[in-house]
C-alpha cells in the first residue's frame, strides 16, 4: 500500500512538473511578445503570472497553458515572435485593428486553434506553411492587410471545420481558389477587393451550406468573369454580392432560393431577368444597375431595387409587362445562344427593327436574320421558326452545336438558309425545293465514301467523280474571270482623291439609294471571291462598298453633298486626327470627321478596316456612336451621330463666345457621371479593354438634354491582353497627360483616370487646365487645385463663381473635389479605376431622378443608324434568283 502511494505521488509530481514546464514555456512566448511590442498593455509587467495579463486567457487546471490572446483594437505596434507556434493550447488569436507589421509567423504547432483574426494590421507576408496543420480552425479573417500577392494555399483543405473565411482587400491574386470547394462546412466566404480573375469553378456548387458569398469589386483589370450559374446550386445562400466584375451570361434559375440580398450591378450580365428571382419571398435588396439585361421589366414587389434609368431603358417596357411578340421570339432565339453580350449591346428595348445587330426589317417584319461570324455558341432555337417573314437566315461561321430544328422547314418565306462552318450534327432537315441551303463544314452524317450531302429539295448531288471534276473546273474558271474583273475595277479606283465639284456629283436619287450586292461563292468551304466586296456605280464614279451587318461604307458623293464639298462654314471643330464637319444626310444631321492624311492617309484598306472593326466594338449610351465610314483614294472619313449642344469646353470656358448658360451643379454632376460610365465601358465592360488617351472637355459632347457622350474614341488604343499597358507614341493634350505617360510613353487605363480627374477640376472651377493669362504659379490647374484644397476658405473662393451652391450641393462638391484629387495622384497605382468613380458619383446622385433620354432616334425608321438605313434600302431591293447557287458540297 505504501508503495502504491509513493507511485501515485510520483505521477502527480511528474504531471505537475510537466504542466509547470508547459506554462513556463508559454510565459516565455508572452514575455517575448511584450518585448517586440512598442507599447504593450499597461498590465503586462516584466514578470509575474501572464494569465492575469490583459487579453490573455489560460487553461484552468491541466497544463495552465495560454488558450486565448485577445489584443484587438488596442493600438499596438511592433512585430510578432516566431515562437507563437509553440503555444500548443492556443484556441483563439485576435489581433485586429492594430498596427502590427512585418512577416506573420508560422502557427503550425497550434493544432487546437479555432479562431484567427488579423484584420487591419500591416503584415506584409504570410508563412510558407500558413494554414498547415490547423484542423480545428473554424473562423479565419484576414481583411485589409497590405500583403504581397498570394494565393490561398492547398493546405486549407485540412481545416475542414472552417465556417467563415474573410479576406477582403488582402492581395489575393490569380484564378479563383478552386480548393475552397472542398470546405463543405463553409457558411461565409468574403474575398472582395482582391486581384482574382477568371471564372467561378464548377466545384463551388458543393458548398451547399454557404449562406453569404461576397466577391465584389475585384481590383485587377481582368476581374472575375464568365457565368454565375454555379451559385444557383447554393440553396442556403442568403447574401450574394458579386458587383463590379465582368460576369456574363444570364441570371440562373433561383427556384427554392432563400436569397435576401442580391447585388450584381456593374457586370455584363445579359438576357431576361428570370421570374424565379423576383418571386423569392425572402428577397429584400436587389441591385441590377449597369448590366445588359433584356426583355420584360422584372416585377419586384416589396423589395428595395437599385435600377438606374439607363438600365431600365434596356427593358422592353418601363414597367412590368409583356414585350412585343417579335421581341419575345428574338430573345428566345438569343437564349439558345446563351444571350451573348455582343447581341445584348443592341438587342434591347421593344423595337427590333431599329438598330438590332443582324436584324433587317421590311414593313415592320424581320426579312433578314444574319448573325454569321459572330462567335456564337449554343444551339439553334426552334423559336426561329416563328420568324415567318424571314427570307434569309445566316448563322454560318460560328460555334453552334446540336441539331437543326425540323420546325425551320415551316418558314414560309425562307429562300436562303446558311449554317456552314459550325459543329452541328444529326440530320439536315428536308427544306422545300425553293430553299437554297449552305451547310458544309458541320458534323452531319457522312456516307461510306466520306462525301457529305448538304443540299435541299430538288438540288441533289451524286457522288460521280466526273461530274464533280467538271463542276470544279467550271468554278475555277469563273473565279479567275471574276478575279480579273475585280482587279481591273480596283486598279481604276486607285487614284488619289481630289475635291469633287457639284457638277461631278452623282444624281441625288443614285446617291441616296445604294445597291449593295452580296456574293457568297464558295468551293469546299473556301470563299472564291470575298463575299463582302462588290463593285457598284454611283453616278460617274466607281465606288468599292463593304457591307457588314455591323458597319456600312458610304460613297464619297453622299458625304460631299452632305458637307457642301467640305465647306469650311460647316466645320464643327479640329483635333489631332483631323477636321470634323457638320453634315446633312437626307434630313438627318451627322458629324463627318475627315481624318488628317498624316494620321490616316498612309494606311491601306486592310489597316483602316481594322480601325473600323475596333469602332464597332465600342457601343455605349455615353460614347458617340459611329454611323458609317468612307474610303476613297487617300481619303478616310468617319461619320458619327451629331450632338446638338456642343462640347463641354464651350459650356465651361467659352461661355461668352458660345452664348451658353452656365451649367448648374446638378448638370455638371450628371455630365461627370455620364463620362465616367462611358470610360468605364471602354476600360472594363466592352468586349476588350480600350484606352482613350485624349480625354478632355472638347471631346465630351452634349445633346439637347445636356447628357454627355465621349467622342474621338474611335482611334483609341487596344490594351495589351496581359498587363493592360503598352508603350506608344505620346498622343494627347498637354495638361491632361498623366505624368508617367508624358515622360515614358507607357499608357494604361490610369492615363484616362488622370485626365478624368483634371476634367472634374475644370467642372468645379470653370477654369482651363492651362491658362497663360494667369501668374506663373497659377497657370497649371492641377497644381493650384491641390494647393487650394488645403485651405477651405481659399478653396471656396476658387470654385466657379457661377455656381449657386446650397449646403448639400457644397457637401457633394467637396466629395467630387476629393475624387478629382484622387484621380490625379502622381503615382498611377494610387489612382482609382473608373468603376470606383462611377460608384462614388452614383451614390452622390442617388436622390436625383434624371429625365429618361428619348431613344426614338435609335428606333424609328426615319432616324435609324445609317447602316440600318442602307440595309433597309438593300432589303427593299432584296430578290433571289433561281439561277443563283447557294448550296455547296465537300469532297
Amino acid at each position: 500500500m505504501g508503495r502504491d502511494s509513493h507511485l501515485i505521488l510520483l505521477v502527480v509530481l511528474l504531471v505537475s512538473s510537466l504542466a509547470a514546464a508547459a506554462k513556463s514555456a508559454d510565459e516565455d512566448v508572452i514575455f517575448g511578445l511584450a518585448k517586440l511590442l512598442s507599447s504593450p498593455p499597461s498590465s503586462w509587467g516584466a514578470g509575474g503570472d501572464v494569465c492575469v495579463f490583459e487579453g490573455i486567457t489560460c487553461e484552468r487546471g491541466g497544463s495552465g497553458g495560454v488558450t486565448s490572446i485577445d489584443l484587438g483594437d488596442m493600438g499596438l505596434t511592433g512585430t510578432l515572435p516566431t515562437s507563437l507556434s509553440s503555444l500548443t493550447a492556443l484556441k483563439e488569436l485576435h489581433l485586429q485593428g492594430n498596427a502590427l507589421h512585418g512577416d506573420f509567423p508560422s502557427l503550425a504547432g497550434c493544432t487546437d486553434l479555432t479562431r484567427l483574426v488579423l484584420d487591419g494590421n500591416g503584415f506584409t507576408s504570410l508563412p510558407s506553411d500558413f494554414l498547415k496543420d490547423l484542423p480545428s480552425l473554424q473562423y479565419l479573417s484576414l481583411e485589409d492587410l497590405p500583403l504581397k500577392p498570394w494565393s490561398v494555399p492547398d493546405a486549407i483543405v485540412g481545416s475542414s471545420l472552417l465556417e467563415t473565411f474573410s479576406a477582403s482587400n488582402a492581395s489575393i491574386a490569380g484564378a479563383f481558389p478552386a480548393v475552397l470547394a472542398n470546405l463543405s462546412s463553409l457558411r461565409s466566404l468574403r474575398l472582395s477587393y482582391n486581384n482574382l480573375t477568371g471564372g467561378l469553378p464548377a466545384g463551388l456548387a458543393e458548398l451547399i451550406a454557404l449562406e453569404s458569398l461576397q466577391l465584389n469589386n475585384q481590383i485587377s483589370d481582368g476581374k472575375l468573369s464568365g457565368s454565375i450559374a454555379v451559385v444557383a446550386a447554393m440553396k442556403n445562400l442568403r447574401l450574394l454580392w458579386i458587383q463590379s466584375n465582368k460576369f456574363t451570361g444570364p441570371i440562373p434559375d433561383f427556384s427554392n432560393s432563400q436569397l435576401e440580398a442580391f447585388n450584381v450591378r456593374d457586370n455584363r450580365l445579359t438576357g431576361v431577368v428570370p421570374a424565379s428571382l423576383y418571386e423569392i419571398k425572402t428577397l429584400r435588396n436587389v441591385s441590377l444597375t449597369n448590366n445588359l439585361f433584356q426583355g420584360p421589366m422584372p416585377d419586384f414587389r416589396g423589395v428595395n431595387v437599385d435600377l438606374a434609368a439607363d438600365t431600365v431603358s434596356r427593358f422592353c417596357q418601363s414597367r412590368p409587362g409583356p414585350c412585343d411578340p417579335l421581341v419575345t421570339t428574338l430573345l428566345s432565339v438569343a437564349a439558345g445562344f446563351g444571350y451573348p453580350a455582343e447581341l445584348a449591346e443592341t438587342w434591347n428595348g421593344n423595337t427590333p427593327c431599329g438598330n438590332w445587330i443582324g436584324i433587317v426589317c421590311s414593313n415592320g417584319d424581320v426579312s433578314i436574320f444574319d448573325l454569321h461570324n459572330r462567335g456564337l455558341s449554343g444551339t439553334i432555337s426552334p423559336a426561329i421558326a416563328n420568324l415567318t417573314s424571314v427570307g434569309k437566315l445566316d448563322l454560318s461561321n460560328n460555334h453552334l452545336t446540336g441539331v437543326i430544328p425540323d420546325t425551320l422547314t415551316t418558314m414560309s418565306n425562307l429562300k436562303i438558309f446558311i449554317v456552314s462552318n459550325n459543329s452541328l450534327d444529326g440530320e439536315l432537315p428536308k427544306f422545300k425545293p425553293s430553299v437554297k441551303v449552305l451547310a458544309n463544314g458541320n458534323q452531319f452524317g457522312k456516307s461510306d465514301s466520306g462525301s457529305q450531302s448538304v443540299s435541299a429539295g430538288a438540288l441533289k448531288w451524286k457522288s460521280d467523280a466526273g461530274m464533280i471534276i467538271g463542276i470544279l473546273v467550271a468554278v475555277v474558271l469563273l473565279v479567275i474571270i471574276v478575279g480579273l474583273f475585280v482587279h481591273h475595277l480596283r486598279k481604276k479606283n486607285a487614284e488619289k482623291f481630289r475635291p469633287v465639284s457639284s457638277k461631278e456629283s452623282a444624281d441625288e436619287s443614285e446617291m441616296m439609294k445604294i445597291q449593295v450586292v452580296e456574293t457568297n461563292w464558295s468551293v469546299n468551304g473556301n470563299t472564291a471571291v470575298p463575299a463582302d466586296y462588290s463593285q457598284v456605280s454611283a453616278g460617274s464614279a466607281n465606288i468599292t462598298h463593304l457591307f457588314e451587318s455591323h458597319g456600312m461604307q458610304l460613297p464619297i458623293e453622299v458625304l460631299l453633298k452632305a458637307t457642301d464639298n467640305f465647306n469650311e462654314d460647316f466645320i464643327l471643330g479640329k483635333g489631332g486626327f483631323g477636321v470634323v464637319f457638320k453634315g446633312n444626310l437626307n434630313g438627318r444631321l451627322v458629324a463627318v470627321k475627315r481624318c488628317d492624311s498624316g494620321t490616316m492617309g498612309t494606311k491601306g484598306q486592310q489597316e483602316f478596316m481594322a480601325e473600323i472593326d475596333v469602332l464597332t466594338k465600342v457601343r455605349h449610351r455615353h460614347l458617340v456612336g459611329l454611323l458609317g465610314y468612307c474610303t476613297h483614294g487617300y481619303e478616310r472619313l468617319l461619320v458619327y451621330e451629331y450632338m446638338s449642344d456642343g462640347t463641354l469646353r464651350e459650356h465651361l470656358c467659352d461661355l461668352q463666345r458660345s452664348g451658353y448658360t452656365p451649367l448648374t451643379w446638378t448638370q455638371r454632376m450628371t455630365i461627370a457621371l455620364d463620362v465616367a460610365r462611358g470610360i468605364e465601358y471602354l476600360h472594363g465592360l466592352a468586349q476588350e479593354t480600350f484606352i482613350h488617351r485624349d480625354l478632355k472637355p472638347s471631346n465630351i459632347l452634349l445633346d439637347q438634354d445636356l447628357r454627355a457622350k465621349v467622342s474621338d474614341f474611335g482611334l483609341v488604343k487596344l490594351a495589351n491582353d496581359t498587363d493592360k499597358s503598352m508603350m506608344t507614341r505620346v498622343a494627347g493634350t498637354f495638361g491632361y497627360l498623366a505624368p508617367e505617360y508624358a515622360t515614358t510613353g507607357k499608357v494604361t487605363t490610369k492615363v484616362d483616370v488622370y485626365a478624368y480627374g483634371v476634367i472634374l477640376m475644370e467642372m468645379i472651377t470653370g477654369r482651363k487646365v492651362l491658362d497663360d493669362s494667369l501668374p506663373d504659379d497659377e497657370t497649371h490647374l492641377v497644381t493650384i487645385f491641390r494647393r487650394n484644397m488645403l485651405d477651405k476658405e481659399k478653396f471656396r473662393k476658387f470654385v466657379d463663381p457661377t455656381l449657386e451652391l446650397g449646403a448639400e450641393a457644397w457637401k457633394s462638391l467637396l466629395e467630387v473635389a476629393d475624387l478629382a484629387r484622387h484621380c490625379t495622384a502622381r503615382e498611377q497605382n494610387q489612382r482609382p479605376d473608373m468603376c470606383h468613380c462611377v460608384n462614388r458619383l452614383s451614390s452622390l446622385l442617388d436622390e436625383w431622378k434624371p429625365t429618361e433620354v428619348d431613344d426614338d432616334d435609335e428606333c424609328e425608321t426615319s432616324e435609324m443608324h445609317l447602316n440600318q438605313q442602307l440595309e433597309k434600302w438593300r432589303c427593299d431591293d432584296f430578290t433571289i434568283s433561281d439561277s443563283d447557287t447557294f448550296s455547296t458540297f465537300n469532297m
